[in-house]
């Protein structure tokens, strides 16, 4: 009989002869024919090398024919390959009918290296018989060499007849002495010990443990188990040292399904064979059963089409090869446990009739039943069932005692009614209540529409059945699905608000909340974000007793006051009370929205380092968790890029743009704004003039439904093109024309600055009046004083110059802001040398600012200037400041001999005499 992996487990016919000339079937490495020398001894008496390796059932020890339909593996044996020559041990490790048995065994018999093969069983707990076992294989596979570096290994057996191994397997000398017989060998050998979850006993265990410690370069062990073995792999693994072959590896591909279905008779369609890997999840054993199933019939692909789960005859395979190796009291838990397709500690204890659920799921987890676990969650850790394993567990259940599996499912919704909206209303179907499904539904919809799930929710509402499918508040869901799809939902929004009086007054408070929230801040037609604002802080007020929905709502109120960016602090209490209140009613999604959005007004209100550590741990949390492709982190990467291009770090900045300009969604708009204007300055920073045109481009897109306050925004990229095109008189046109009341701080920064440089001082200085007080915060504030400090140089007034920059100086420091300076490098650039010798408290900042405003490419540039490697250009900053050695050694981290060095070799390029000589010269050179 096959198995579902394709290989044969038939016993081998196998005579006394072939067992005594060590031909065995399947074995590819030819008969031992060689004698060591002192094989006879009078303590042992007379024992052909192999004695010991023949009293083990030969089909342990050799490596398993193939059965007759297997496809040719080459991903899988190019990975074997690879990590057999880079890796000392490596696990191979599945649930059972993966096929790991069959991959192997096709591995061993095109490898060219010598391979032995254990397959271990219940017995070999034994440590004694184990052990007697790993030596018979390695003996086998030794069978093939010519030369005398087996020998050792042989004589091992030799020595030892059955029935002498000492009783405790643990005994050093022993185990010794098959070390050194191993390290003897000359060429490279790989054991293979498959079904290694067989292996209950820890001494027996040892044995393995022991070759893992101490075995060498050239020895190879490979680990075939169902579940992760108790065996000392955590430390190769943390040292790179452990090869993994893993479940998703072992999966049939859509292409290797096809050419499976190829070998037994239908010819599948590419879309066939891609319905049948998602249905199955690659698993081989389903896949042969699924094939299995349309054998005789007629038109089989187009029934492989339509097969469902339950169609798969799995039923014997998994009661026998999974559930019938389990505890019974394990089986009985898995079988109660999978009524759903995820799981967690606390429905293992709901879902087990008695104590104890939480323990039996960590043992399921351990011995690989079937159970993946899922991304990191902000609560308890979770599990997912492979789907048709619970599906056919469940067919097993529903044929034994229908009745408890419809308890079961209630059990279920229950459980994740306020953790998984989804599966809640999924479960609620299952159980046939669908009062409790359209509940869950109605309550907790915004969780689902805030994972950016909108398809969920329409499903969701499709599957509600009548009479309940006509309930206002499933009529509304249903709406906002359509809209949400881009379709017209006018027919079921009328439904929904003509039914809706008959609603239980906290219902309708619900109801009409939720009205709000979809017409003003979803729907497609919506108002500006200033009216939308006022319905839904009103609208708020008014449904206290609705607190999903009201959270909810405060996240889209918050959310729509962050990005007018006028009053940071109404957006941060809107979302911190919608962070409390997802707190309080389990509501994950909701809460990650609400601190991710926070990041921006934090930023607005200058709280830089709080804001951009906010944002940092949201994203963080969101590729822990699996939602960093939605459209709720994209609050943290504005700030990211804020933060990045505020400290002049453009590179990521760039990246952090490139976030929100793919996940923004349409009620985003204000942020994908923002990000066109930073996209515009950092194609100016780099001269990149394609960049430039795309960030005009997405601009001109955004502000056909921007509100006045962000109007200006499209303004200011049209500003930033005309100036780097050296148009200064369209720049400030365009900067000009914005209503100064509804002006956003950085373009009445930019109309100062472009006025400066065209000589406007007057017009700067009424630019930079413009900006509230309240609004000139950590970079806005630095930029403002910055661009005053240089008007006060250019009116005459250098101290009071001075006075600016050591206070722009001290605002730009804790925040590490440096783009403020590098902009005006040119303009600033003297002052700031003047200013190191004026007396400043931050030679570091100076040091580090001045380093980045060196040009790239100016033509009167020496060649002794680029001849400095660029820790002498840093260093030959510092020489201009009053620092000594020690004091520039430890601005830099390095100890004062290598500023000295650095020293030496700057002399010796400029051709200076000293530290003042060097000043001198790299000043007259336009080095510094």
């Amino acid at each position: 009989m096959s198995n579902p992996d394709g290989r044969s487990r038939g016993a081998s016919q196998v005579t006394p002869e072939l067992r005594l000339s060590g031909a065995v079937p399947g074995a590819h490495r030819t008969p031992l024919t060689w004698m060591p020398a002192g094989a006879e001894s009078p303590a042992h008496g007379t024992h052909a090398p192999g004695d010991a390796a023949l009293s083990t059932p030969v089909t342990k020890v050799t490596v398993p024919p193939l059965g007759e339909q297997i496809i040719p593996r080459a991903r899988l044996m190019s990975l074997l390959d690879d990590v057999v020559v880079h890796r000392p041990v490596t696990l191979v490790a599945a649930p059972a009918g993966f096929g790991k048995t069959s991959v192997l065994a096709q591995w061993c018999h095109r490898t060219d290296t010598t391979v032995g093969w254990l397959t271990v069983d219940a017995f070999d707990s034994d440590p004694r018989r184990f052990f007697r076992h790993v030596v018979a294989a390695l003996q086998v596979a030794a069978h093939g060499q010519a030369g005398d570096d087996a020998g050792p290994l042989l004589e091992i057996a030799c020595r030892d007849p059955i029935g002498r191994w000492p009783r405790d397997a643990g005994w050093p000398d022993h185990h010794d002495e098959l070390v050194r017989a191993i390290e003897a060998l000359v060429e490279p050998m790989v054991l293979v010990v498959d079904d290694l979850h067989l292996l209950a006993g820890a001494k027996a265990r040892e044995v393995l443990a022991r070759l893992i410690r101490l075995a060498p370069g050239g020895f190879h062990l490979l680990l075939s188990s169902r579940s992760d073995p108790e065996l000392p792999l955590h430390r190769l693994r943390l040292a790179g040292e452990l090869g993994e072959v893993r479940e998703h590896d072992l999966a049939f591909s859509a292409r290797e399904i096809a050419e499976l279905a190829a070998l037994t008779g239908p010819s599948l369609t590419p879309e066939v064979a891609s319905s049948l890997s998602a249905l199955t999840r690659g698993w081989p054993a389903a896949v042969r059963m699924a094939l299995l199933t349309v054998e005789d019939d007629p038109a089989p692909v187009y029934r492989l089409a339509g097969l469902q789960r339950g169609d798969l005859p799995l039923t014997e395979y998994l009661t026998e090869e999974v559930l019938g190796a389990l505890r019974p009291d394990l089986a009985r838990f898995v079988m109660r446990a999978t009524v759903g397709d995820r799981i967690d500690a606390g429905l293992a204890e709901a879902l087990h009739d008695g104590t104890g659920g939480a323990e039996l799921l960590a043992e399921a987890a351990r011995k690989g039943v079937f159970l993946a676990p899922e991304a990191e969650t902000e609560s308890e850790p979770s599990y997912r069932w492979h789907p048709v394993f619970a599906s056919q567990c469940r067919a097993i259940m529903t044929e034994r005692s229908p009745g408890t599996v419809q308890e079961l499912h209630r059990v279920v919704a229950n459980h994740w009614r306020t953790r998984d909206a989804a599966e809640a209303v999924s479960a609620a179907l299952a159980a046939d209540d669908p009062g409790l499904a359209a509940d869950v539904l109605t309550e907790r919809w915004p969780e689902l529409l805030v994972r950016s799930d909108s398809g969920a929710l329409t499903d969701l509402c499709e599957r509600i059945p009548a009479p309940r499918s006509d309930d206002a508040e499933v009529l509304q869901l249903r709406a906002l699905g359509q809209l949400l799809d881009g379709r017209s939902a006018d027919i079921a929004m009328s439904r929904a608000r003509s039914v809706a009086g008959r609603l239980p007054a906290r219902r309708r408070r619900r109801f009409e909340l939720t009205d709000v929230l979809l017409t003003d801040f979803l729907a497609p037609g919506r108002p500006g974000p200033e009216e939308a604002v006022r319905r839904g802080r009103a609208a708020l007020r008014d449904a206290t007793d609705a607190p999903v929905a009201r959270a909810f709502g405060h996240l889209l109120v918050g959310e729509a006051v962050a990005q007018l960016q006028r009053d940071p602090a109404t957006a941060l209490r809107h979302l911190r009370e919608g962070a409390a209140l997802a707190a309080e009613h389990q509501l994950p999604a909701i809460g990650f929205a609400c601190r991710a959005s926070m990041s921006v007004p934090l930023f607005m209100s200058g709280r830089f380092d709080e804001a951009d550590a906010l944002a940092r741990d949201s994203i963080g949390r969101a590729h822990r968790t699996g939602q960093h492709w939605a459209g709720i982190v994209v609050p943290a990467y504005l700030t990211c890029s804020l933060a990045d291009f505020w400290r002049d770090e453009l590179v990521p900045a760039r990246r952090s743009l490139d976030q929100v300009l793919r996940l923004a969604t349409p009620r985003q708009a204000g942020y994908r704004l923002h990000a066109a204007v930073l996209l515009a300055l950092i194609a100016v920073a780099s001269d990149d003039a394609a960049v430039l045109d795309r960030a005009r481009a997405l601009a001109g897109v955004s502000a056909e439904a921007a509100p006045p306050y962000l109007v200006g925004f499209a303004r200011l990229v049209d500003a930033i093109v005309a100036y780097a095109r050296g148009d200064d008189e369209l720049a400030l046109a365009a900067l000009t024309t914005t209503d100064p009341g509804e002006r956003h701080p950085v373009v009445s920064l930019w109309e100062a600055e472009v006025s400066r440089r065209v000589g406007d001082v007057a017009g700067a200085a009424t630019a930079l009046a413009r900006i509230p007080a309240d609004r000139r915060v950590s970079h806005i504030d630095v930029a403002a004083t910055l661009t005053e400090a240089l008007l006060e140089r250019d009116r005459g007034r250098v101290r009071e110059a001075h006075h600016r920059l050591e206070r722009a100086l001290e605002v730009a420091s804790p925040a590490r802001i440096r783009r403020p300076f590098v902009e005006r490098g040119a303009d600033l650039r003297g002052l700031l040398h003047d200013h190191q010798a004026w007396g400043t408290g931050h030679l570091e900042l100076v040091a580090d600012i001045v380093a980045r405003m060196q040009p790239r490419g100016d033509d009167h540039r020496r060649r002794s200037y680029w001849e400095l490697t660029a820790r002498e250009r840093t260093v030959l900053v510092y020489l201009r400041s009053p620092m000594t050695t020690t004091e520039i050694a430890q601005a830099l981290f390095v100890s004062s001999n290598t500023v000295k060095t650095h020293l030496r070799a700057i002399y010796r390029k400029l051709g200076a005499a000293g530290r003042r000589d060097a000043v001198r010269i790299a000043t007259e050179r336009h080095a510094l």
